[in-house]
């Protein structure tokens, strides 16, 4: 039976843009946000602010809820994704950091104009959906 998992992710802003990262699953390549699912007993700041740091790095400032978008997973689970708007003192991303093996390619800073092109393939278009209303 499949299932629906609460995650939580991020717009880090530098400006006039934000930070994307691109993943590869099985044989699928797509651009997302830095974030996950949350786990038992974890709250929704607690878990957007270990899987930025797991990810990237980062130390965040969690600010207001953006929006939601939703996308299946490969084994035909859904994921829900709240979202909310961050900030950082350090914009550096350390690609080096990664302590649980996500399959994370590649980090980008992009405009809103840059990741609503062809360009950023994403697993469900709810999520640039939601960067459109940026």
């Amino acid at each position: 039976m499949s299932q629906v998992f609460p995650a939580v992710k991020a717009i880090i802003h530098n400006k006039d843009k934000f930070l994307v990262i691109k993943q590869v699953v099985g044989d699928k390549e797509f651009w997302d946000l830095p974030g996950g699912k949350i786990e038992y007993g974890e709250t929704p700041h607690e878990c957007l602010q270990r899987e930025v740091k797991e990810e990237t790095g980062l130390e965040i400032k969690i600010g207001k809820v953006l929006g939601i978008w939703w996308f299946f997973r490969t084994d035909q689970n859904q994921v829900v994704c709240t979202t909310f708007l961050c900030l950082t003192q350090n914009y550096k991303v350390d690609f080096s950091i990664n302590p649980t093996k996500e399959p994370i390619q590649e980090f980008r800073w992009v405009s809103q104009k840059e990741f609503l092109t062809d360009k950023y393939y994403v697993s469900n278009q709810s999520l640039k959906e939601l960067i459109k209303t940026l």
